[in-house]
């Protein structure tokens, strides 16, 4: 339960910002109109990134720089136990201190329509999305001569009764059971962004109630390769000669059934092989890092929502076999036909199938070479920075009217960027191990 205090001092917030709030409203009607006369005419606009601290937000933005636009990240804080304050840009509680705090988020608003041009947002809209402000934000955006780009990132826009799998449902409420009870509010901020943001890219959670994509790919997710090499392991272990040594980071165990993955390796270990589950909880990304690419045979991500995440890529770029739950056809087959799914190398596992997928991934060390080198290709065909600055790139086109429509950018037979390199091979079917 939250003390007397803070919730004296949420009530004060609150206060504050209702009672400022129409000379905010007057503040930022005035400064669209400034910032429309200075947006973005021609040459490359001016991007930001925020203000929810994903890090995907840094990696997007530091690809965009390489690329000569003017981008960066702004948002409202860090996440220091994962990440260094140099991954970001700017931060909300580095500025504006003249400010008292509930008003920063305002004033951030109201300076980043002078001095941006594309939002890259996710469904929490942009500092004053979660003010009683929030449904005027794309008015504003628009008064000013701004694009908008939602992204989401999950918490923002997973509306559960809109789940279509209640695996995932359950999942999520395992991990996040507050949220259950917000469903209302992340629906309307999610409809509100899928009306009014000039293009979505929902990613893999497009079929879970977003009615709205312009771009259909299983992720946008990136990283800087050349900060990431290929696992130096090259392991002959099978479970009977050496061991064999699994990783999983448990940092949302329900949504990711961290139980079942422990059992399993628990049941492998009673069947006589020799196998170590490494836990990656509450580790930097540098240490994280490290594990992967010197101590891990085998990245077993999650295994209840559809997709894959961060620390997939993260096991694509190091060389590894990784496994994830890829096993809900209503959900993949759009991604499988109309974009590149086909190509990625995750061996597809569920809580039940788990014993037998990591059972033929330790006893075959030859199938977790071939899968491993199949993910590093993966990641530099489709998830390093020139991925993202392709995308972004042909999102900024289709902005500005130089596109007309982004909807078959992935298609593999009309688009173009999946020809640009070969087919990534691999053998598995619809990423299932099949022999």
């Amino acid at each position: 339960m939250p003390s007397n205090s803070s919730i004296l001092v949420t009530t004060l917030n609150a206060f504050l910002l209702i009672f400022f709030a129409p000379f905010f409203w007057v503040l930022f009607l005035l400064v669209g109109i400034l910032a429309r006369l200075f947006s973005c005419r021609g040459g490359k606009p001016r991007l930001v990134w925020g203000s929810t601290p994903i890090i995907n937000n840094a990696y997007w933005s530091r690809a965009m720089s390489e690329l000569g636009f003017a981008s960066e990240t702004f948002t409202n804080q860090f996440y220091s136990r994962i990440n260094k304050r140099n991954d970001w840009g700017r931060i909300l509680q580095d500025e504006y201190r003249y400010c008292p705090h509930p008003l920063r988020k305002l004033m951030a608003f109201s300076g980043s329509l002078l001095r941006y041009d594309v939002f890259f947002i996710s469904a929490d809209g942009f500092f004053i999305g979660h003010t009683v402000l929030w449904r005027m934000q794309a008015f504003f955006f628009k008064l000013a001569g701004k694009k908008t780009v939602l992204i989401p990132y999950g918490g923002d826009a997973y509306c559960y009764r809109r789940i279509r799998s209640n695996e995932t449902a359950h999942g999520l409420m395992m991990s996040y059971p507050v949220a259950s009870r917000n469903q209302k509010k992340v629906a309307s901020r999610l409809d509100y962004w899928c009306r009014h943001a000039d293009v979505v890219i929902p990613g893999i959670m497009a079929p879970d109630g977003f009615g709205r994509w312009d771009v259909l790919a299983p992720t946008s997710l990136c990283l800087d390769l050349s900060d990431w090499s290929v696992s130096g392991i090259k392991s002959t272990a099978d479970g009977t000669n050496a061991s064999v040594f699994i990783a999983h980071a448990p940092n949302h165990r329900g949504f990711k059934g961290s139980e079942f993955i422990v059992d399993a390796v628990a049941t492998l270990k009673d069947e006589g092989l020799k196998v170590e589950l490494l836990l990656l909880e509450k580790k930097p990304n540098a240490e994280v890092r490290e594990i992967l690419q010197n101590s891990t045979d085998i990245l077993v991500e999650q295994l209840i929502c559809t997709g894959h995440g961060m620390n997939a890529v993260e096991g694509f770029a190091s060389g590894l076999p990784v496994v994830s739950n890829l096993e809900d056809d209503d959900c993949t087959t759009m991604f499988r036909r109309w974009s590149f799914l086909n190509e990625c190398p995750i061996a597809s596992a569920s809580p039940e199938s788990i014993v037998d997928v990591l059972r033929k991934l330790v006893t075959r060390p030859a199938l977790r070479s071939q899968l491993g080198t199949a993910g590093r290709q993966y990641a530099e065909k489709y998830l390093g920075l020139d991925s993202a600055q392709y995308l972004f790139g042909e999102v900024i086109e289709f902005l500005y009217g130089r596109r007309d429509s982004l909807i078959n950018l992935y298609h593999p037979l009309l688009g173009d960027f999946p020809k640009r390199q070969p087919k990534i091979q691999h053998p598995l079917v619809n990423n299932r191990i099949v022999d």
